[in-house]
């Protein structure tokens, strides 16, 4: 290298270092997808203790358009309380449309909805093999990282379902229909 390149490289480099220093933080490592295997129709409900307080997972008001939220609400046997699970995430059995968390979002508190299935890594899920067999289980997005939590943790009727941090409360955990449930 020359006296002459040596300023124009130095130059590059403390650009390039600079850029990287402002450039926003990489999202968290993915989530291993969920069971190699399809199963379901099942009924994704809340709660550690199965058949306590049990509310499910749905899609709002049988909506089928894309970015339709997603809720708790009393279990009742619809087809927008139904989910089968596939290698490209959970789908509902109403809309055919996936469970996602939108934009590939990574704030906590990102409000799930619904979407057109297209393989995103924001349309898949894992719940880690620590939470079965036979036990409730977190479900956690494959791109942020971040758990699926029952907004506040309140058990009620039309309560949104978010992404949170984990920390282990009992909105953070979920249990199948036990007649569809692979890991009983």
């Amino acid at each position: 290298m020359t006296r002459r390149t040596r300023p124009a490289a130095a130059t590059a480099l403390l650009a390039a270092a600079a850029v990287a220093l402002t450039a926003p933080p990489a999202p968290a490592a993915p989530a291993t997808p969920a069971a190699a295997t399809d199963f379901g129709p099942a009924e994704i409900r809340t709660g550690m203790y199965p058949g306590t307080n049990d509310l499910c997972l749905e899609v709002a008001d049988w909506r089928t358009d894309d970015g339709a939220p997603v809720r708790i609400w009393t279990c009742t046997g619809g087809d927008n309380q139904k989910w089968t699970q596939t290698a490209d995430g959970w789908i509902n059995l109403h809309s055919g449309k996936c469970l996602e968390i939108p934009a590939y979002g990574t704030d906590w508190g990102t409000q799930a909805d619904q979407w057109t299935c297209d393989g995103g890594s924001n349309q898949k899920w894992s719940d880690p093999p620590a939470s079965h067999p036979g036990t409730p289980r977190r479900i956690v997005n494959a791109y942020s990282g971040l758990v699926l939590d029952v907004a506040g943790g309140a058990l009620a009727d039309g309560t949104p379902v978010i992404q949170w941090g984990y920390h282990a409360g009992a909105n953070q955990f979920w249990h199948y229909d036990p007649a569809k449930d692979p890991y009983s």
